[in-house]
């Protein structure tokens, strides 16, 4: 996994379900996070830094390998990383059906990330898109409203 780890997993939920949950794929749990990091990547996109925070390739080695700037853990983004994870792996089940507490926290995530979105949660350790002087870029609305001869 790339952001997240399997002691943030298991914060959640007992490894056993997420094994019985995985155990007919080889990357499932790796799929379902790329997914999720995909899902906040959008989310978060115009307010944050996304390759900062995930990972940035900054260059190839003298191999040619890529090198990878190393994640910005943010809490709160584990926790919605790890919650979105979750409840995609748990789909997977035979009968499909989600517990009702793992589907509370996947609605619980989405919020989150509507709020961040909006800017009424602000993350600390990401940083924000900055324009080229180094200021951060804001998406206020400039306009005039009023309407002086009342039309419409």
């Amino acid at each position: 996994m790339k952001y997240i780890t399997s002691e943030d997993l298991a914060a959640d939920i007992y490894q056993r379900f997420v094994t019985e949950s995985t155990t007919d794929g080889d990357n499932v749990l790796d799929n379902n996070e790329s997914r999720a990091i995909s899902l906040v990547k959008t989310h978060i996109g115009g307010r944050y830094d996304t390759g900062a925070i995930f990972g940035l390739n900054i260059g190839n080695d003298a191999q040619g390998n890529p090198i990878v700037s190393p994640p910005i853990r943010d809490e709160l983004l584990v926790d919605i990383i790890s919650k979105i994870t979750l409840y995609k792996t748990l789909r997977r089940n035979a009968a499909r059906k989600v517990p009702t507490d793992c589907a509370e926290d996947y609605k619980w995530a989405m919020e989150q990330l509507e709020k961040i979105n909006a800017g009424r949660i602000k993350l600390k350790l990401p940083p924000a898109i900055e324009d080229t002087t180094g200021k951060p870029i804001s998406n206020g609305v400039w306009g005039n409203n009023s309407n002086s001869n009342f039309y419409i």
